[in-house]
């Protein structure tokens, strides 16, 4: 009676942690731009226990490993091309240790539209970026007729600091939209 009071509960506990991982990384982002190792550390081991709890020391250890070695994988390509931080890459990485390998891919894909969609809504909401995006659009559309687009020289450029994306936000929804069954 106590495991299988003990089997229903930590899947629950599981889930709840999670939602708390990634709630308060996507806060932390948003606040600070960083997303804390001590967050990621405590999710990676509460995702440790988890699979110990349910598939014993061993096959939890591994199923952990491959999980998070997924995370990690998927996103440390964008780490090395400076377009994300790595703390979002270890949080997905913490993710990938609590969901497994497929759980894994399926939050990084829904979490990248995610981030395309606040990227985005970041660009239109943003004065400096709305001019860049107008006379890159303008140079574009006039490619095709073979005329120059008539922009000023200036226009195009940022004089500003660049937008940073708070992707754990993105990996938030993502994690959460798959969690949740809706994508």
């Amino acid at each position: 009676m106590l495991e299988q009071a003990l089997m229903t509960t930590v899947p629950v506990l599981a889930n709840v942690s999670l939602v708390a991982l990634v709630t308060t990384a996507a806060v932390c982002d948003v606040r600070t731009r960083r997303v804390p190792n001590w967050l990621v550390g405590s999710g990676l081991i509460v995702a440790l226990v988890v699979h110990w709890v349910v598939e014993g020391p061993a096959a939890g250890t591994w199923a952990w490993f491959l999980g998070m070695a997924t995370g990690l994988a998927l996103f440390i390509g964008l780490y090395l091309t400076r377009a994300m931080g790595a703390g979002d890459v270890k949080l997905m990485g913490a993710i990938g240790a609590f969901t497994g390998p497929v759980g894994a891919a399926h939050v990084a894909l829904v979490g990248c539209l995610a981030g395309g969609l606040l990227a985005l809504g970041m660009v239109l909401s943003d004065k400096e970026s709305r001019k860049s995006l107008a006379s890159f659009s303008a140079l574009i559309l006039s490619l095709p007729l073979g005329d120059r687009a008539a922009v000023a020289e200036d226009e195009g450029q940022r004089t500003g600091k660049p937008l940073k994306v708070p992707y754990a936000v993105a990996i938030a929804a993502g994690t959460l939209l798959v969690n949740w069954n809706l994508l």
